[in-house]
């Protein structure tokens, strides 16, 4: 009696679990050459700048608010105590291409933890390929091949559910293929999600390099106030290198600081997060300032003063 595709049921088992074996092989190789990829060794002690620490601490997110904290504290961006954030069109140029890609996202006005896609931008995309290629963080391509073998298992089952079909057509018997096909689909589920959760994220060298930039990191206290005149160089050491390593509640001028921590626990709330600080961050922010902020007024940077 001829057999389908000319294997007889016990034959297209054996092809069929060969296959799996394929597919587990390759989604386990990928994902562990995602988790790997980068260069193991010491941490980076020096040349890493704000954006750099703040897409190795926090992600896109992180890079996001640190080019914000320099809009703000230089005057270009001023956020209520409802977490808006406005433009002031005081006609200055930000000081490097995030800031402009940011200035151009929030357009007439966004809200403070909005996402704005900035990992779109060429700008964070030559960030971020800096990183990767000094072994500082892992290559968006090795994650998405890590994703990989849940196509290779795609296959596999749509073959046999291909082939269990035939059988019921032809009244064969396919017992063990409904077997197979839930032990396949068992595999997927489990492989299947180890590979989605497999992120971009620093390496074992930039997570060090992350750690030995915290550690050396001293946070200015009492927080100062800073003048919209301020020099680039000053507000990137001062302004964003805290917010970049720990988050915008870090903003060292207490009455912004509170205004970004308020907005964050409100965000967090209503996400159902049980972060208190932006990106998960855990830091305190104390200090003292004269700053202050009314109720529906907008907060600049130039001392932290309120709008009218």
């Amino acid at each position: 009696m001829d057999e389908p595709w000319g294997l007889s049921g016990p034959q297209f088992l054996g092809v069929y679990w060969a296959l799996v074996a394929c597919a587990v092989i390759a989604a386990a190789v990928a994902a562990t050459a995602a988790r790997r990829s980068g260069n193991p060794g010491a941490p980076v002690t020096g040349g890493l700048d704000g954006y750099q620490l703040a897409l190795l601490a926090g992600g896109p997110l992180r890079v996001q608010q640190t080019a914000i904290a320099g809009l703000v504290a230089q005057d270009q961006v001023r956020v209520n105590r409802s977490g808006f954030l406005r433009p002031t069109r005081s006609g200055k140029r930000p000081a490097d291409a995030i800031q402009a890609e940011v200035l151009r996202l929030i357009g007439s006005g966004r809200r403070l933890h909005e996402p704005l896609r900035t990992e779109d931008s060429a700008p964070y995309r030559q960030l971020a390929d800096d990183l990767v290629r000094r072994g500082l963080l892992r290559s968006a391509d090795n994650v998405a091949k890590a994703k990989w073998g849940n196509l290779a298992f795609a296959a596999v089952l749509a073959l046999g559910f291909v082939r269990l079909f035939v059988g019921i057509v032809e009244d064969r018997p396919v017992g063990y293929l409904i077997a197979s096909l839930a032990g396949t689909g068992l595999l997927w589920l489990v492989l299947g999600r180890t590979a989605l959760r497999v992120r971009v994220k620093p390496t074992a060298q930039g997570a060090a390099s992350l750690r030995l930039a915290r550690t050396q990191h001293v946070r200015i206290s009492p927080r100062g106030t800073f003048s919209p005149a301020a020099s680039g160089a000053m507000v990137a050491g001062a302004v964003m290198a805290p917010v970049a390593l720990y988050g915008l509640s870090a903003y060292p001028d207490e009455g912004l600081s509170e205004v970004f921590l308020a907005n964050a626990r409100n965000h967090a709330a209503s996400s159902g997060s049980t972060s208190a600080c932006s990106s998960g961050t855990t830091s305190s922010c104390s200090g003292s300032s004269s700053s202050s902020c009314g109720g529906g007024s907008s907060c600049g940077g130039g001392g932290g003063g309120c709008g009218g």
